[in-house]
């Protein structure tokens, strides 16, 4: 007998990138259990051109941000497990029976590759490795589960809570790390699972591959671990000078992407002080 999966999308703005999400999910090899399309207050309101019975849009006419959707979500969804994509994702053809499998196995929170999708050539600057973080992808590297490729089973929430509300993106600041709390936490009770088969692709545009993108989100990524650490003034003053030092070392000075590195982690202990 196959797990129940839910499927859980939200989306802002994105109509036709999430009709794409949605398309690949009904050509899947396995049928997800349910699809939960939940629009926080587009505009104009999403609508989904797509037929399967067991899809379900909700809509949001204030704005209520990316966790407290997901959360929604979460409580609405009737699954075993709760599978989450972000709204410009394609999933492989055979997304959800590798995750299928991996429930079967007996995994509580799993995830897979997270491998771009380009909308435009990288900079010469800007490769995978380096710079997909900011981009939604490259989690390969280090076999980490991230927010666009997340599956959990849902009995974990009552062990781990919820997406903290305080983070996640809202009214358009990009505040992270929702994600990477909860995970940590299923971590330390559950049995985690990086499925290298579940991939799903993820749409890098050319907006997300520029220096301004990457400060902004280094700045409020510091911005994230404010709210989630508070703020250390003198430790986090110090590593900036320290950074600034290290930006004397003739191996970054003329090594581009390491110097685009260090200032963006400049810019991240600001976010930290602000």
């Amino acid at each position: 007998m196959e797990t129940r999966i839910s499927v859980v999308i939200v989306s802002y703005n994105r109509p036709l990138e999430v009709q794409g999400t949605v398309r690949s999910l009904l050509n899947q090899s396995v049928k997800p259990f349910e699809i939960l399309v939940i629009d926080d207050s587009s505009n104009p309101p999403l609508r989904i051109a797509a037929s399967f019975p067991n899809l379900k849009l909700i809509r949001f006419d204030k704005e209520r941000g990316l966790s407290n959707s997901r959360n929604f979500g979460i409580n609405e969804s009737k699954g075993e497990y709760v599978a989450f994509l972000d709204d410009d994702t394609v999933p492989s053809q055979h997304w959800l029976e590798a995750v299928q499998k991996g429930a079967v196995s007996g995994a509580d929170v799993l995830g897979g590759p997270l491998r771009p999708l380009y909308k435009a050539k990288p900079p010469n600057w800007w490769t995978e490795k380096d710079f997909g973080y900011y981009a939604g992808v490259g989690n390969i590297y280090g076999e980490r589960i991230w927010g666009a490729n997340m599956i959990f089973k849902k009995e974990v929430f009552s062990k781990i809570g919820f997406f903290d509300s305080r983070l996640g993106r809202q009214k358009g600041k990009l505040l992270s790390s929702e994600e990477d709390k909860l995970i940590r936490k299923a971590r330390l009770c559950c049995h985690y699972l990086f499925l290298p088969e579940a991939e799903v692709l993820h749409v890098v545009p050319s907006k997300r591959m520029t220096l301004t993108y990457i400060m902004r989100w280094s700045y409020y990524g510091g911005k994230s671990d404010r709210v989630l650490h508070g703020r250390n003034t003198f430790k986090t003053i110090y590593d900036i000078l320290m950074t600034g030092k290290n930006m004397l070392n003739p191996i970054i000075m003329f090594n581009k992407s390491a110097r685009i590195q260090q200032i963006a982690f400049i810019i991240y202990k600001f976010g930290q002080l602000l």
